[in-house]
């Protein structure tokens, strides 16, 4: 007998995955939870969740570090976390003046470190003109060479990150 895994979606808008639970401020997404994400404690009981999925959320936050921190508490050990924001380069990540941040590669190494999480993966994205160059293979290699020399005239996309939580 398999066991169904539970799933946070935050932000999601409409852009809802069937099973999952949603997590928003805006109530005209009509999420599950209401609640604005720059206000902690959040109103889930810790280690209630499988999988957290926070596309394109936490450059809009106040606190990235109290944000994972609260991922981390909800999240049940085991459990997986991805986050993707635009990546300093994107021209995305100065489109909106809601985004509070910008993040770089290792922007993330920052955000966990001292938290209960192992990172799985961590890449850096690219658009469609630039994936078939191989600029994506260089700079997920040598990530630092990249973002120091490389970034403006190769702009990324996005910063993704899936990590685990391990067991205090």
């Amino acid at each position: 007998m398999s066991q169904t895994k539970t799933r946070l979606d935050i932000g999601c808008g409409n852009n809802k995955v069937p099973g999952a639970t949603y997590l928003d401020f805006d109530v005209k997404a009509k999420p599950d939870i209401l609640h604005d994400l720059n206000i902690f404690p959040y109103p889930i009981a810790d280690n209630t969740f499988d999988e957290i999925n926070a596309t394109h959320i936490i450059e809009h936050l106040n606190d990235p570090i109290g944000f994972m921190r609260e991922m981390c508490r909800i999240l049940k050990t085991g459990g997986t976390i991805f986050v993707e924001t635009p990546h300093f380069s994107s021209r995305v990540a100065y489109s909106e003046p809601q985004h509070t941040l910008f993040f770089s590669y290792f922007m993330f190494n920052n955000i966990i470190n001292g938290l209960a999480l192992e990172v799985v993966e961590q890449k850096i994205t690219f658009y469609k003109t630039f994936r078939a160059s191989g600029i994506s293979f260089l700079a997920n290699k040598y990530p630092d060479t990249y973002e120091r020399f490389w970034t403006y005239m190769f702009p990324a996309e996005n910063v993704r990150l899936l990590a685990r939580k391990k067991a205090a």
